[in-house]
């Protein structure tokens, strides 16, 4: 929907006539004629639109209101502290050195000390319990090191006096987390303790790659059921478990922490899939010197789009530009930002996502200047010049 030009028949003429006398009045009827004849295409703004609901236009005043664009951004916001809190308590000592819940698949070592033919390493069964000599099947599943140690020290104890038992973890496999998307090596990793945080998974995983964005995307677990069922059922029981199904996003500047900002802790639990997205592209349209589409990098906001575009046209509107941003469930919602009052006075920005429309409409006046000064410009190029005499 930028600003297009073009020569019409209506603005030739032979190039040795004279300059028109009746200037004013045929620049006047050459600038509405373009306008008429399609050579020439004025950017409206929302409000100009709502005045006018019947325009042809892709971008029309059927967007979700200002209000709309924030009360999402708002949203992922909330749905992001709510995570934090619902899973702090993984980050407390004991949940993460002692707090890995033992699953089907793992390979447990236990020794019983000062007897050597007790010692044993084996794999949880699928039904999570773990085959021992001299004591048998014994259900495992859920528990941590600690809980684990207590209660085979407990079985033993009907066959050895004050048995000393050691229990490590040799191989993890039951608590698994995936990560897809934009790494070095997507795929399924086991967590080897409570509280392992999303920074480790994407290191694990080679780290994201040249095409991934700056945001990724956390689909927590379906439920946080297993948790409750480790040995702090009270603590899991008192924060629920974030919106099942809706994806949080967290910005990957965050969780490495800046110079005036401490890292984010994210703690994950089994069963949550971690989503590094591609960056994606965003689009720059009306009033710019080159609209298009262009790739989005870390931290592209409306000012950044607009110098990428080329900055302003004369014919901008440059107190209205709009940012129109898909909200979700088909849904677009549209901000306005005055950017001169982000340029010169330090006015609030707007960070892009991808697929947002970053629009510059006309504004009135100069537009209509414009075309006069281009009219006049063709014209120009068709009158024959007398040279000054030296």
């Amino acid at each position: 929907m930028h600003v297009l030009s073009c020569h019409s028949s209506l603005m030739t003429s032979s190039t040795h006539s004279p300059l028109p006398t009746r200037f004013p009045g045929l620049m006047l009827l050459v600038a509405i004629s373009l306008l008429l004849h399609g050579c020439i295409k004025y950017t409206p703004s929302r409000e100009e639109l709502e005045k006018d609901r019947s325009d042809g236009s892709s971008i029309n005043a059927h967007l979700g209101s200002e209000e709309e664009f924030n009360a999402y951004e708002r949203a992922l916001t909330d749905r992001l502290q709510r995570l934090i809190s619902d899973r702090s308590y993984l980050l407390t000592a004991s949940q993460s050195i002692n707090g890995y819940a033992v699953g089907p698949g793992d390979i447990i070592s236990v020794d019983v000390y000062g007897f050597g033919d007790l010692r044993t390493e084996t794999e949880v069964s699928p039904s999570g319990t773990l085959s021992l000599p001299l004591v048998g099947e014994t259900d495992v599943k859920g528990r941590d090191i600690s809980s684990l140690k207590k209660h085979l020290s407990g079985l033993y104890s009907r066959y050895v006096r004050n048995p000393r038992i050691d229990v490590s973890i040799k191989t993890y496999h039951s608590n698994r987390v995936s990560v897809i998307g934009e790494v070095q090596r997507p795929g399924m990793y086991p967590l080897r303790r409570n509280g392992q945080l999303i920074t480790e998974l994407i290191s694990e995983a080679g780290g994201k790659n040249q095409l991934a964005s700056n945001r990724i995307i956390l689909l927590p677990a379906p439920t946080l059921e297993y948790v409750a069922q480790t040995a702090h059922p009270a603590t899991a029981q008192a924060h629920p478990p974030t919106d099942q199904g809706v994806g949080v996003e967290i910005d990957i500047e965050a969780l490495l922490g800046r110079i005036d900002q401490r890292p984010l802790l994210i703690p994950l639990v089994a069963g949550d899939t971690v989503v590094v997205p591609e960056a994606g592209n965003y689009e720059v349209d009306g009033e710019v010197q080159t609209p298009g589409s262009f790739k989005l990098t870390s931290g592209t906001s409306v000012i950044g789009a607009i110098a990428a575009a080329g900055g302003f046209t004369y014919s901008a509107n440059v107190k209205h530009v709009e940012v129109i941003r898909d909200i979700g469930g088909g849904r677009k919602a549209l901000a306005t930002l005055d950017l001169e009052e982000v340029g010169l006075r330090g006015g609030r920005d707007i960070r892009l996502r991808a697929g947002d429309l970053v629009r510059v409409p006309s504004e009135p006046g100069r537009f209509f200047q414009r075309q006069v000064v281009e009219a006049l410009n063709s014209l120009f190029n068709g009158v024959s010049v007398n040279r000054p005499v030296n």
